[in-house]
């Protein structure tokens, strides 16, 4: 049998999508080198409080940074709006988070802890959007 196969479809990739790549991208390549850096270079510098800190945000920005690259997709499938807005709560998020935690671990700028929470809702929302352009899909 041989059938033709049909040519499939090529992603559109949406000016959504190239923000949501180019911050997963991003993120995900800061989070290596930040976590090499730490492991590495600061480990006989930081305390085991310090390093703690540190490797919170770039754990979480190592996740994020991978779920970015997914949101950013979902935006040229699904052509909703609302994906976008996810993903930039999430993006904003990432940086609040793991930034202020980078400045308390590296800098001693312990007063930009009350960024971190900030952070943390900013994903929060990013992921409750998501589920909810989810179920509002059709």
């Amino acid at each position: 049998m041989n059938e033709e196969k049909q040519p499939i479809g090529l992603l559109t990739m949406t000016k959504e999508t190239k923000v949501g790549v180019f911050f997963g991208a991003f993120y995900l390549g800061l989070g290596i080198m930040l976590g090499a850096f730490a492991a590495h270079g600061l480990k006989d510098t930081l305390s085991v409080y310090q390093m703690g800190i540190l490797q919170t945000g770039v754990k979480y920005q190592l996740i994020h940074g991978v779920a970015l690259l997914i949101l950013g997709l979902f935006c040229s499938l699904y052509q909703q709006r609302l994906f976008y807005i996810a993903l930039i709560c999430i993006a904003v998020g990432v940086g609040l988070f793991s930034f202020s935690l980078y400045a308390i671990a590296l800098l001693g700028i312990s007063f930009l802890g009350i960024i971190t929470p900030i952070g943390g809702v900013f994903m929060i929302l990013g992921w409750f959007i998501t589920m909810y352009a989810v179920f509002r899909n059709k």
